[in-house]
């Protein structure tokens, strides 16, 4: 209710001001000036009409008293005829004209008494939209023909987003990182209504996400536009890039297609295969199959009047996971985990599952209507609803550091309801647009096997095995209500175009997360023991945590702990766009964006009474943030000024750029954990050498909870008051330049600072127990673990407080940077080709990369030797761009009665980055939380430098460290580092590129009057690997990191000793380091695969 009742609220203001802003793009427009071809004056009153020939549709205006007019609000595609009269001149006609969304299409022409007639011709042989005088920054648009012909596997907007030069898309084609910057800091527009996953928790950043499923069937799409400095000020709400997707429309001809995709196991590399280095081999594929049935249908209900379109797509997909057992680098064989899984199946009557071949699975629906209404020459509606439903069980998989077993996977059901309405009005002098959008999401994650604890065995230093619930699912479920409002309003003053406007997007969710709900046991094993055998005897388990609800003794999705969140976020901004000559244009704004956090943030007024005076005692700065208490608003300014300069006036040479400030959505799971962590909601347990394993998921450790009285517990999360949305400048300048043979030329340079990014900091760490490593130059800091004789009622020194499991902190900051640049050569569809060949390179550096969805994990993933509180230098991102070549290319050879379309993409870039840490866990050290492979390791100079011990295979410190030595040596990175730490993501993976082809054959199929078309097509993923056996090796970084050496103890007097990696030790290089993680079953891996189609188009 409240937020229905904030909605009306906000929406009758906005009315009453007339000034809402629409921030996606959906539409084109046309603009120019018309004069006197003898005397050169202005033409007041001409009257310019542009039609849509498909769907009769009709724009029109009359110039101003300079001569102007402007014909906003247009659709996309084409052919249009465009007509110019005036009285006493004869009319000026011209046909042939294709718009492409975003673009202003400029239509300036002489008139005199003879009659003139322009053809089609050169518009279409400059269909692009880069000589565009509204493009200032840095853009890509991806055309109906681009969709067409693109080899496609996901079928998802991250395949058309890697056509930018600045995208980043990880292997598998889901998440899309934008110049740099967290994948979760892109606006996605749909018809112009928000289509983000606004909690934040879906990699690909769509609602929906999480499962895999793509936001919108291909088929239903028109055009994209990917921008990553739009300077326009309607455009905003992301640090990285916006990604628009404007959904096709019926025309006046009634229009279908219906068609059938399929793969399986016979059209992919199935045969097993083995590194060059004979080290790792990967089996045979199990049998599987991936299919996609689907159909649109377009046309006219009332011809030139009212228009429709539907589509509607199923799809079943199985994806393999294979794993071969000799690539494990464990302690126990094969024969040892059959024991494990016979001994729990034995003892606890648990089924584990198998732990090989384990399959995924996806099965989605999606369904999309839209109607298009032409009320009048003036007035334009558009009104789309779209359904999306997806079920994915995502199967745990076994690697070479892991084994994993099938009954530990998760369990996604997630559904998306989505409505917009779009209302475009035209006047004399102004032009509105209105945007209405509402979307519903549920999603509900589940573990996949029968309720029971998660269990983690270390299996020597290279080895773990898990078995159990998995821990992230065993009470997750997620609500979202989105509801945007947007408007804009353009008055037309001569040169001037000023636009006034607002949006209004309102939020509320509702979120039940309760990690590790059913327990969490770690056998890490003892001096004498192995962890398997510590398990086996019964023995207490190294290390329990568990969380659980406070609300009620409910564990998985019925317990009553649901965290409620809304927000409201209001943006107010106007821009002049000034035509200085038919050469310059010029545009400035201001926009305004004010977040509206809830006031009723649940209390514990014990912790602030009690806690926050400790933490501030030891010197922390809470900058006024307590429970109780949110944000305060906090208004977010973002003034921008950008050009375009067409240099010569013949659009062959053309200048643009500009600089503004962006303000972006915040993931609301990050401030959202303020909701779900403030000690009464949900509480939390760690037990370290004590508890025992209980395989009963209903009684396990605290036991019953008094909810009518709950003792405090569990973590909690803070933001200061004074917390800002994340918001960078961009700086962006560009020159394009017309080619002979139609070529067109792009260099790009942008750079981005941070202003307003998060930054976190557990503040219940004692900076009283601060100790530094000694014996080494290795110095770092470290919290000492000195629990006074294992006295319980004595809390450790290295923490503050000990009735919470952290104590954890979020402020800004304005540290960190990127900066891009990309050279592309671009052919515009003409004649039935098109090609883009690009490079580009980037840098991104940062604080805190913000990678996962808990403040917790956030701040525990900061390498710094001077820990993870200091606010030290910033570091390589994790969504650093690095180098970057692509191209793509495609061909339409037309017959009599038949046409083929040949495409080629190719991407190539490094394998992304990674960073050298020690491993281990050593009871005595707490390094900021005490958790394994988070230290950036030190790199000696000799080996007097690094305290090495006779490991568990009996090699002896000398032995190790001359494997040491030989392997830093042939790393660039770790030899420039020696005497000093690794630096984050400092180490690179090897540049890896990869093509993509699509085959289409078509055939006219005559019906009557009509020819339809009857189409199959051969789309081949990796064509490299088709090629040749020991090509297009995909690899897949995992956490980004590499284990170097492995602490085993600590001194009491902070002396520490290592070991160091088994694989460097048995002859590892720099460059193989992850040859046994390559991606060898996602939808775009290692292996060649083919997707065969068929599709009947009638018309």
């Amino acid at each position: 209710m409240r937020i229905l009742t904030q909605f009306l609220t906000v929406a009758l203001l906005l009315a009453a001001s007339l000034t809402m802003s629409a921030q996606g793009v959906t539409t084109a427009s046309m603009f120019g000036k018309l004069t006197d071809s003898n005397s050169g004056e202005a033409l007041i009153g001409a009257t310019v009409q542009a039609v849509h020939t498909p769907s009769g549709t009709t724009y029109g205006n009359v110039t101003d008293l300079d001569g102007f007019f402007r014909l906003p609000g247009m659709r996309v595609g084409g052919p249009y005829i465009v007509t110019a009269t005036y009285v006493g001149y004869e009319p000026i006609v011209q046909d042939g004209i294709y718009l492409q969304l975003g673009q202003a299409f400029q239509f300036s022409q002489e008139m005199g008494t003879d009659a003139v007639e322009l053809t089609g011709i050169e518009v279409v042989a400059n269909r692009s939209d880069i000589f565009n005088g509204k493009r200032t920054g840095q853009e890509t648009t991806i055309s109906e023909e681009q969709i067409n012909s693109m080899p496609t596997l996901n079928r998802s907007i991250a395949d058309f987003a890697r056509l930018n030069p600045l995208a980043k898309v990880d292997p598998d084609g889901g998440s899309v990182s934008i110049a740099g910057q967290n994948n979760r800091f892109n606006s996605i527009y749909i018809d112009g209504a928000v289509n983000n996953d606004a909690f934040g928790l879906s990699a690909q950043g769509t609602n929906g996400g999480q499962t895999g499923v793509s936001a919108i069937s291909v088929d239903a799409v028109e055009q994209f536009v990917v921008s990553t400095a739009p300077f326009d000020i309607r455009q905003s709400g992301f640090a990285g890039g916006a990604i628009s997707a404007v959904t096709r429309s019926g025309t006046n001809n009634l229009e279908g297609s219906a068609y059938y995709l399929f793969r399986n196991e016979g059209l992919t590399r199935d045969n097993g295969f083995t590194t060059e280095d004979g080290k790792y081999t990967f089996p045979s594929l199990a049998p599987f199959s991936a299919k996609t049935y689907g159909a649109r249908l377009g046309g006219a209900i009332v011809k030139d009047k009212v228009h429709f379109f539907i589509n509607a797509e199923i799809q079943r997909d199985e994806t393999p996971q294979t794993f071969d057992f000799d690539n494990y680098r464990g302690d126990s064989d094969a024969e040892g985990i059959q024991e494990l899984v016979d001994f729990v199946s034995d003892t606890y009557g648990y089924n584990v599952g198998s732990f090989d071949n384990n399959s995924s699975t996806l099965n989605s629906e999606k369904i999309i209507g839209k109607l298009d209404f032409n009320l009048s020459q003036t007035h334009k509606l558009s009104v789309r609803h779209s359904y999306v439903s997806a079920e994915n069980l995502s199967a745990r998989t076994s690697g070479s550091g892991f084994i994993g077993f099938l009954n530990g996977s998760q369990f996604f059901k997630s559904t998306t309801n989505s409505s917009a309405l779009e209302l475009n009005s035209v006047f004399s002098n102004m032009a509105n647009n209105l945007t209405v959008g509402a979307t519903f999401v549920r999603d509900d994650r589940d573990p996949l096997g029968d309720p029971f604890p998660v269990v983690n065995i270390r299996d020597g230093n290279n080895g773990s095995i898990q078995f159990g619930g998995e821990p992230f699912s065993t009470a997750n479920l997620l609500n979202q209500d989105v509801i945007t409002v947007r408007n804009d309003l353009s008055i037309y003053k001569g040169r001037h175009n000023i636009l006034i406007g607002a949006n209004a997007e309102f939020f509320q969710a509702g979120n039940l997360f309760i990690r590790q709900n059913y327990g969490d046991y770690d056998f890490n094993g003892t001096d004498e023991l192995s962890g398997l055998e510590q398990f086996y005897q019964g023995l207490p388990s190294s290390r329990f945590e568990r969380s659980y609800s406070q609300v009620d003794n409910i564990s998985g999705d019925e317990s009553g702990a649901i965290a409620n969140l809304n927000q409201t976020l209001i943006g107010f901004y106007v821009q002049d766009e000034y035509v200085v000559n038919e050469k310059l244009r010029v545009t400035g704004g201001l926009r305004l964006d004010v977040p509206i956090w809830p006031s009723d943030l649940p209390l514990n007024a014990d912790f602030n009474n009690t806690v926050i005076p400790q933490l501030e005692a030891a010197g922390y700065d809470l900058e006024g943030a307590k429970t109780g208490q949110f944000i305060k608003t906090q208004l977010a300014f973002s003034p921008r000024i950008a050009f375009n300069y067409d240099i010569f006036g013949d659009q062959s040479l053309q200048l643009r750029g500009g600089v503004g400030i962006f303000t972006s959505r915040i993931p609301l799971v990050w401030p959202g954990g303020a909701y779900n962590n403030f000690g009464f909601n949900v509480g939390g347990t760690r037990l370290d050498n004590s508890e025992v394993f209980n395989p009963d998921v209903n009684t396990q450790a605290p036991g019953e909870i008094d909810v009518n009285d709950p003792s405090p517990s569990g973590q909690i999360d803070l933001f200061a008051e004074n917390f800002k949305l994340p918001q960078t400048t961009k700086f962006n300048l560009a020159l394009d330049y017309k080619l002979p043979l139609g070529l067109v030329l792009s260099v790009d340079a942008l750079y981005t600072k941070s202003n307003n990014f998060v930054r976190y900091q557990r503040i219940d760490l004692n900076p009283a127990a601060i100790n530094r490593l000694t014996g080494t130059p290795d110095n770092r800091i470290y919290y000492q673990n000195i629990d006074n004789d294992n006295d319980p009622d004595t809390p450790p020194s290295q923490f503050l407080d000990t009735d919470y499991t952290g104590i954890y902190l979020g402020t800004n900051t304005d540290k960190g940077y990127t900066y891009n640049g990309s050279v592309v050569i671009s052919k515009p569809y003409t004649n039935g080709f098109l090609g883009t060949l690009g490079y580009s390179y980037g840098d991104s550096y940062s604080l805190f990369d913000g990678t996962s969805s808990q403040n917790s994990s956030q701040w525990r993933g900061y390498y710094d030797a001077e820990g993870r509180n200091n606010e030290g230098p910033v570091q390589r991102s994790t969504f650093a761009n690095g180098g970057r070549i692509f191209g793509n290319v495609a061909y339409t050879l037309e017959g009599k009665n038949s046409s083929q379309t040949f495409s080629l993409f190719m991407n190539g870039q490094n394998g992304g980055f990674y960073t050298y840490v020690v491993g281990g866990d050593v009871e005595e050290l707490v390094n900021d939380g005490g958790f394994d492979f988070n230290d950036a390791a030190y790199i000696p100079n000799n080996a007097s430098e690094i305290n090495l011990i006779t490991d568990f295979n009996g090699n002896t410190p000398a032995e190790q460290y001359a494997a040491l030595d030989a392997f830093i040596n042939a790393d660039d990175h770790l030899s420039d580092e020696r005497g000093s730490y690794a630096k984050r993501n400092g180490a690179a993976l090897p540049f890896k590129t990869v093509f993509d082809a699509r085959f289409l054959q078509r055939f006219k199929v005559q019906s009557g009057s009509k020819s339809n078309i009857l189409e199959f097509s051969i789309d081949v993923f990796n064509l490299n690997n088709l090629l040749n056996k020991e090509w297009g090796r995909i690899n897949n970084r995992g956490f980004g990191t590499y284990t170097l050496v492995n602490i085993e103890d600590v001194s009491d007097a902070g002396v520490p000793t290592y070991t160091v990696n088994r694989e460097i030790l048995d002859g590892i290089s720099p460059d193989e380091v992850f040859d046994d993680s390559l991606d060898d079953s996602g939808l775009r891996s290692s292996r060649w695969s083919m997707q065969l189609g068929v599709r009947y188009t009638f018309k």
